[in-house]
């Protein structure tokens, strides 16, 4: 007869807050294969699941027009030489897995989330779409028409055209990090432009492989047998990254509607990127402005003046040089200068006096508890890898970044704060 285990409801269980715990990355394995391809894995018997992420430099900064990156990724899988669209979707979902395609500012690739025992169905329909993708010309029309009509519908909505507008203010109209595309960039594309992209850039020697869940011995030989032979082309991983081509004008509206009720607002400004020393106490300081719900700016423009439901404060790194700070919000049209203007105090606010102690503990301990959340298991864990490995950052460099966040103090903040919040850095966008 089990023993029967009393409650005192009257006593609180004790907490423990998440700046007192410890936030560290468990270590990863590495094997490379035949042609040196690194596999970084995390084996987790109790899983049933595998996360598999092929990487190539293949990212926007390489493209020398607008939609050559994004475009040659989307459309890999649109048809190989043995496999069409419709067969190789079909595959996937009789597998039951999820094909993920992406391009980022430095890289793209393909992530796969399946069932451990799908894996060697899997891995051959991955390594065709990633090696022999032949851009059938009705995809590539199929792919125009949808993309056009998706811009057609976006440019009638003033939060997109406000981020556009802003990435070119900040950049320029022809930096990789400010381009925005139109219409005539997708009526430009055709097949020999996306097959020489890949040939250039989707090279199996130049991949990184990530890898997590229930991993079997063979799974590592079939990775090494599709993806570890010699590539028959050389490959450069160099680009270069030309400085912003920021606006003179720091101001800019525009109208979409003038009936419209509601604004987009955007207030940003190049920052320099993770490279930066300064970079962990600009993310420290970002929550507190605006990072989180209880936030400087969410305090006062939502709670305070009720001007948005909204508003929120994020450091976008683009790479080790730059990155940007970017305030969002939605308003009503005739408050949208208002909110400028309390944007710019809270800015103020933060240059003028140190945070309080309270205040920063608040922070740091939601901080730290998110992180902790983004590290639950062994996917989020080898993502997080994958982040600092193509940043060329490593479990040091993690460790600084937590220590930074946790005994950061409130004179290093202030001094931050006045070195990179002066209004006048700050440029302005409205939309309506």
């Amino acid at each position: 007869m089990s023993a029967t285990i009393t409650v005192n409801r009257a006593h609180r269980p004790s907490l423990t807050p998440p700046m007192a715990l410890d936030v560290s990355l468990k270590p990863y394995t590495c094997i490379k294969l035949d042609n040196g391809v690194p596999v970084y894995f995390m084996h987790a018997d109790h899983y049933e699941t595998i996360f598999l992420d092929i990487v190539f430099p293949a990212g926007e900064i390489y493209a020398s027009q607008v939609l050559e990156a994004s475009a040659t990724n989307a459309l890999m899988k649109s048809g190989t030489s043995r496999h069409s669209a419709r067969e190789i979707d079909e595959t996937i979902e009789f597998y039951g897995a999820y094909l993920d395609a992406y391009t980022e500012s430095q890289v793209a690739g393909y992530g796969i989330y399946m069932l451990s025992k799908h894996l060697p169905a899997l891995l051959p329909v991955l390594f065709e779409i990633l090696t022999d993708p032949v851009f059938p010309d009705e995809e590539i029309r199929l792919y125009q028409q949808t993309k056009k009509q998706q811009l057609r519908i976006n440019l009638k909505k003033s939060d997109v055209v406000a981020d556009r507008l802003m990435d070119e203010m900040l950049y320029g109209s022809t930096h990789p990090y400010g381009r925005s595309e139109q219409e005539s960039d997708y009526d430009a594309l055709h097949r020999d432009m996306l097959k020489a992209f890949h040939r250039r850039h989707y090279v199996l020697p130049a991949a990184k492989i990530f890898l997590a869940g229930k991993i079997e011995d063979r799974f590592l030989d079939l990775l090494n047998q599709y993806f570890g032979h010699p590539a028959d082309q050389s490959f450069s991983l160099q680009a270069t990254i030309p400085p912003p081509a920021s606006a003179a004008n720091h101001q800019l509206k525009h109208i979409i509607d003038e009936k419209a009720l509601q604004a987009a607002v955007r207030v940003a400004r190049v920052l320099p990127g993770y490279g930066s020393a300064d970079y962990n106490l600009l993310n420290l300081l970002n929550v507190v402005l605006g990072g989180y719900f209880g936030s400087r700016l969410m305090s006062n423009i939502r709670e305070e003046k009720g001007y948005t439901y909204g508003i929120h404060s994020i450091v976008y790194p683009y790479d080790a040089q730059y990155a940007s700070w970017l305030i969002t919000a939605e308003v009503g049209r005739e408050v949208a200068q208002a909110t400028i203007q309390e944007i710019y105090h809270e800015c103020h606010r933060l240059m003028a006096e140190p945070i309080p102690e309270e205040e920063l503990m608040m922070v740091k301990n939601y901080l730290i508890g998110t992180l902790l959340g983004r590290l639950d298991g062994p996917v989020q864990q080898i993502k997080k890898w994958r982040s600092l490995i193509l940043r060329s950052q490593d479990e040091a460099d993690y460790a600084r970044q937590i220590h930074t966040f946790k005994t950061a103090t409130g004179e290093q903040l202030l001094d931050v704060a006045r070195r990179y919040l002066r209004p006048e850095w700050f440029y302005e966008v409205v939309v309506f």
